[in-house]
């Protein structure tokens, strides 16, 4: 096994670079911890969610389950099928990766989300061919304060601030995901992905009920740029 000493430049860096990020996190973070103390969460409860859990989709989609008094399974069963799109994420940031040990993949694992692998796969497009690892720790270390400090400030102003929906908030991490995701579309197979992920995600959530829309969109998107990427490499 191989053991990569850590790089203090690229965790520095990808901190720097998830600055924008950081901005679009917070206002989603407060609106957060918000509705979870709506939602019966106490300000303890709100804030050690957003430690341990660490995915928003899957913590707002909790709250009103959570309200309504649903089983623990059900919440865990709702969460998992959302969070399901890190098994694809992972594997396609592990190529990234040389470190070989255990602990800091673990570590960085835990760092990957939508924004710092969007970040982190970004940085390595443009030509970064070292080891995405302490990167991708850097810019999800960034997302990560960003998110617990405006849970935090969101659960215990809440009630000054009102309902998020009245100032905007509520549309600051679909910005956020706008802005993330239109450097990446750089030619014909980056938007043909595109537009699949988009038809297949309205489509399922039209007529699929629950939250199967993120996975679906997920996978036939992954499969449309795995099968055209592949006829790329044998032309």
């Amino acid at each position: 096994m191989t053991v990569e000493t850590f790089n203090r430049k690229n965790f520095f860096r990808g901190i720097v670079d998830s600055l924008p990020i950081v901005i679009s996190i917070f206002p989603f973070g407060v609106v957060f911890g918000v509705l979870a103390i709506k939602s019966g969460f106490t300000i303890y409860e709100a804030s050690f969610s957003s430690v341990v859990v660490f995915a928003g989709a899957a913590q707002f989609c909790s709250l009103p389950l959570f309200a309504a008094g649903v089983s623990p399974w059900a919440i865990i069963g709702t969460t998992f099928i959302i969070n399901l799109r890190h098994l694809i994420m992972g594997a396609s940031i592990s190529r990234k990766i040389k470190e070989e040990e255990l602990l800091p993949r673990a570590v960085a694992s835990y760092y990957l989300i939508d924004e710092s692998f969007a970040v982190t796969s970004a940085w390595w497009d443009s030509g970064k061919r070292e080891s995405a690892r302490d990167y991708l720790i850097g810019s999800g270390l960034a997302a990560w304060t960003s998110w617990n400090v405006a849970t935090i400030l969101g659960a215990l102003f809440g009630n000054i601030l009102g309902d998020p929906k009245r100032l905007g908030l509520d549309f600051a991490i679909v910005a956020g995901f706008i802005g993330l995701l239109m450097p990446l579309v750089k030619g014909r197979l980056e938007f043909l992905v595109l537009l699949v992920a988009i038809v297949t995600s309205v489509l399922s959530y039209l007529f699929i009920p629950g939250n199967w829309y993120i996975l679906i969109a997920t996978i036939f998107g992954s499969l449309i740029g795995a099968l055209f990427s592949r006829d790329e490499d044998i032309d």
